[in-house]
Order: structure tokens, then C-alpha cells, then sequence
């Protein structure tokens, strides 16, 4: 009875006006709705303790070099009814988010958690979901609570303390999709995986990690023409470097693919961006049925948390749905001296893994 009567009294948090409207343009705060009370967040935490559902179930990792698509494919994954999937880049790495994590198993909850959480869920708790950098506007809640992630790991690790690696990441994904409030699916048709993308977590060393912690899981990798990869790259924001070095970044990612594959020819899926674009009821019904998956039409909309989204591209504002503009577009955007580059660089390259690629 103190508790309650402790909880009723304690005041709501002062509203942040300025700060609402930079993350939701066009929406006043309403003061007296700012905040209900920490009584009726300690409720939702029971609630969604009391209704878990584990997730449990093998990853699929997309993983690639940037600009190569794995955000639309994760984006095409979203909405399929038998998949959990991450809704953004797995922030999951230690000590970058390109290195899959190696976790010391006579540590605890804290421990792991330092190494697992995601810093990135704060902002976008925070300020909504927005993939495209230029589309302004109509925002989408992301309603991923970190402190729930957080108490609910420590949850779950208390009730069932992990002996494994792969126990550890169970808990935190059973922690991160049942504290997202709002996840569309999370309880209806059995799901077969957990689907999750990582530009370059599945590289050299990091790829041995994975498999040992997933042994039945997989890898999906997406190879784009280093051409267009080369104009999509230089135009967003610089942080490939300079062109050498950003040739140097494809053609690692090329090798990887190409190792990856011979190496675990059963549980890599290799397929190229072109396709994806050009042919995705193709592509995705080959992917569906490599996963065991029914083909749903879902497969063919990019969404997040189900809602459509517009494309990741780097070249202006584009329209929801797979477009496939992008894949001629370095033909006007490159000049003859850089196209001669590139192709002295990458085209047999290039050409080795679309060989060895599961949809070409």
C-alpha cells in the first residue's frame, strides 16, 4: 500500500517543448500529458515480464560491405510473419560494431550488457525512426525502451543464468524484442529466425565467432557492381575515404564474400544487388525457400515495423518501395577516367563472385 500511494505522489517530468518539437515537427507538447507517472512504467515492465516471448531461434545475418543493400533487404525482411528482425544495424559488435563479440562467460549481466547494448536505441527512442537522412517530416515511433532492454536482460539472466555464449545473446534479443512496445508480430505465427544486419560483422575472425556461437545459423551477403557501389559510396557523406581506400573496402568485401562461400557453401546465400532490385519476387522466393520460409508478398515492401519506408539511397529523396534508378546511375555521375579505374580494379573481381553468387 506505500508503495502505491508512493507512486501516485511522485510528480510527472517537466515537458522539454523545444526539444519535442525538433524530434516531432508540427506536434506541441501537451504539459499535462507529458508523462503519466513511473508507476505506470513499472506496470508496462510487469506486463511485458509477465507476457515474454522467447526468442530464441537461429540468426540469419545480412552482411556486406556498405552500400550494398543490406539495408533494403533488411528492410524487405521486416515484415515477414516468421521472422524477429533487428530493426536497424546490429550495434551488438565489441570493440566496434564490425566485431562480432567475445564475451568472458565468468563475467555477469553488467559485464555482457557493456558489451552488448546498444547505444544507438537511445537516440532513436528519442527522436523516431528515420532511415533516409533527407526525408523530413513524417517520423516513425521506435518504441525499443532501452532500460527495458537493459532490467530485462538482468531479468532474464537471473532467472536463467547462461553457460554459453549463444545463451547470453538469447537473453539480450529476447530482452531487446520484448521491450519494443509496439513490435507488429511479435506474438502471432511461430517464427523460425531471428534476422539481424551488420555491415562487415560476418569478416575474417568475426565470421568464425559466428558460426561457433550459431552453428545452425546463416549468412546472407549482397554484392553490388563496384561501379555503382563506387557512386552511391562517394556520394554519401565522405566516410568511405578517399578512392583508394574506398577500393580497397569493396574489393575486401568482394574476397569475403567469395570466402564465406566456399567455405560454408550450405549457410552462406550470396546474391547481387542488381538482381534485387530488377527481379525481387525472384530473389526473395530464393531466399524464402533457402531460409524454409513461405514467400509472402511482404517480402517485396521495404518497411519498418511493418509501415513503408523510402529506399537508403544516397542521390535524393526517394519514393517508398525497390527502385532499381540506382543501378544505372553512375554511368552519368562517374567520369570516363574513374569508370577505367574502377573497372582496372574490380571488374575480375567482380565477376568471381557473381560466379559463385546464389541469385545473379
Amino acid at each position: 500500500m506505500a508503495r502505491s500511494a508512493r507512486a501516485d505522489a511522485e510528480p510527472a517530468l517537466p515537458a522539454e517543448p523545444d526539444r519535442a518539437r525538433r524530434r516531432w515537427p508540427g506536434r506541441r507538447p501537451e504539459p499535462d500529458l507529458s508523462l503519466a507517472g513511473w508507476h505506470d512504467a513499472e506496470h508496462l515492465f510487469t506486463t511485458l515480464r509477465s507476457a515474454l516471448v522467447p526468442v530464441e531461434q537461429p540468426l540469419v545475418l545480412v552482411s556486406q560491405t556498405q552500400r550494398s543493400g543490406g539495408t533494403l533487404l533488411n528492410t524487405l525482411l521486416d515484415g515477414h510473419p516468421q521472422l524477429h528482425v533487428h530493426p536497424w544495424e546490429l550495434h551488438t559488435g565489441h570493440p566496434t560494431k564490425h566485431d562480432w563479440p567475445a564475451l568472458d562467460l565468468a563475467a555477469g549481466p553488467d559485464e555482457w550488457l557493456d558489451l552488448l547494448r546498444e547505444p544507438i536505441l537511445g537516440r532513436l527512442f528519442a527522436d523516431g525512426y528515420r532511415k533516409h537522412p533527407l526525408v523530413k517530416g513524417d517520423l516513425l515511433p521506435f518504441t525499443v525502451v532501452p532500460s527495458f532492454v537493459d532490467r530485462l536482460f538482468r531479468v532474464l539472466c537471473a532467472d536463467r543464468p547462461p553457460v554459453s555464449q549463444r545463451q547470453v545473446l538469447d537473453r539480450y534479443f529476447t530482452a531487446f524484442f520484448n521491450a519494443w512496445v509496439d513490435c507488429q508480430g511479435l506474438r502471432n505465427t511461430p517464427k523460425l529466425w531471428v534476422a539481424g544486419f551488420g555491415p562487415r560483422l560476418a569478416w575474417g575472425e568475426s565470421r568464425q565467432r559466428f558460426h561457433a556461437d550459431y552453428p545452425d545459423g546463416r549468412i546472407v551477403s549482397s554484392h553490388r557492381d563496384p561501379r555503382a557501389w563506387w557512386a552511391s559510396a562517394s556520394a554519401f557523406s565522405g566516410r568511405y575515404g578517399e578512392f583508394d581506400e574506398a577500393m580497397a573496402l569493396w574489393r575486401q568485401g568482394a574476397t569475403e564474400a567469395i570466402a564465406a562461400k566456399r567455405e560454408s557453401p550450405a549457410r552462406v546465400f550470396l546474391l547481387t544487388y542488381e538482381t534485387l532490385v530488377t527481379e525481387p519476387e525472384r530473389t526473395t522466393r530464393a531466399l524464402a525457400d533457402w531460409l524454409e520460409l513461405d514467400w509472402d508478398p511482404l517480402l517485396l515492401q521495404p518497411t519498418f515495423n511493418r509501415q513503408p519506408v523510402p529506399a537508403n539511397s544516397s542521390h535524393g529523396i526517394p519514393a517508398p518501395g525497390i527502385r532499381s534508378d540506382s543501378i544505372a546511375r553512375w554511368r552519368d555521375v562517374l567520369s570516363a577516367e574513374t569508370v577505367e579505374a574502377i573497372e582496372s580494379q574490380a571488374l575480375e573481381l567482380d565477376s568471381a563472385v557473381r560466379a559463385i553468387a546464389d541469385v545473379a
